[in-house]
């Protein structure tokens, strides 16, 4: 949960998740739908599917024990390198390296260059008395001393040992990498409800939210399918929200249906807005109903439900 996530975000998700799997028998056996609307909100939802798929493996071929050495946990669908190498180091007491970004951070100061991170850190590692210490020192080191901008450096216990320190050069390190220009993005979202108040949902199909319930949208590159034609439409609100690089200004309608679903009517369900926790969505969605909800501007149809 904390890879692409910060920890006060993480930190009521992870003892709701625990709660709700408390074993990884109990996750392995959990529905990719259960899964991911335990993790909506947290988005990078391949991340709960791996861990599920990851589970499955643990029980099928490793009785239901993680394993400690890093050549088996590679083999587990979602741990990568890091991963592996956490497990390892801070659950078993395997001399296995950790590189994060603050790792390689300390890394490239410390020897006064960019290069391989992994390899300087495994060098550093295997000459550890504790490697459960050690690489969380060395992540706390490059997460509160050793930062990326105005380090401190008369406080860091290795300044003696650092390269970059002596030069002068620890600003420079390691190098910064080119950013990916965000794409901006103005896309309707439609909020359609039935006499009971349920709301009409569309099943996401493509790469990037593949199985996840969204509102009915306008004419957007974000999400696959038609959008649908609509009528009556009525101003809720808006706001803006960010998906992985994509910077979006949400526009949130009241609407109604102006014919029939046609062609894709299995895409679509009509969902209880009260019972969302339970189904695997987006945290945008959550904003939309919550501004829906506030405004007091619930539309229900009074035609025919589809």
């Amino acid at each position: 949960m904390l890879q692409q996530t910060r920890m006060e975000v993480v930190l009521p998700y992870f003892h709701r998740f625990l709660d709700r799997f408390p074993s990884i028998p109990a996750l392995a056996s959990a529905s990719d739908d259960e899964v991911v609307a335990a993790w909506s909100g947290l988005g990078y939802y391949r991340r709960a599917r791996m861990l599920r798929d990851g589970a499955a493996v643990v029980v099928q071929r490793f009785n239901g024990e993680i394993p400690k050495h890093i050549d088996d946990l590679l083999t587990i669908p979602g741990i990568g390198r890091y991963t592996a190498g956490a497990i390892a180091s801070i659950a078993f007491g395997q001399r296995a390296a950790i590189v994060d970004g603050n790792v390689a951070r300390v890394t490239a100061r410390l020897f006064g260059s960019d290069g391989d991170s992994w390899s300087r850190a495994t060098a550093l590692v295997e000459g550890c008395h504790s490697p459960r210490d050690f690489n969380q020192g060395l992540m706390e080191l490059g997460a509160l001393v050793c930062t990326p901008r105005n380090p401190a450096c008369p406080a860091c216990p290795v300044r003696t040992q650092c390269v970059a320190a002596a030069t002068g050069r620890a600003e420079e390190l390691p190098a910064p990498k080119p950013k990916k220009a965000p794409r901006e993005l103005s896309i309707d979202l439609y909020l359609i409800a039935d006499r009971r108040g349920h709301v009409l949902m569309r099943r996401e199909a493509g790469p990037l939210m593949n199985a996840m319930y969204h509102l009915p949208h306008g004419d957007t590159s974000l999400l696959t399918g038609r959008p649908l034609e609509t009528t009556a439409r009525k101003l809720v609100g808006a706001f803006k929200h960010t998906v992985t690089t994509r910077k979006i200004a949400f526009a949130v309608f009241s609407a109604e249906l102006s014919s029939r679903i046609a062609d894709s009517v299995d895409e679509y369900e009509w969902i209880d807005p009260a019972l969302m926790r339970e189904v695997p969505h987006p945290s945008y969605v959550r904003k939309a109903l919550e501004m829906w909800r506030d405004s007091g501007a619930l539309h229900v149809r009074r035609t025919k439900r589809l």
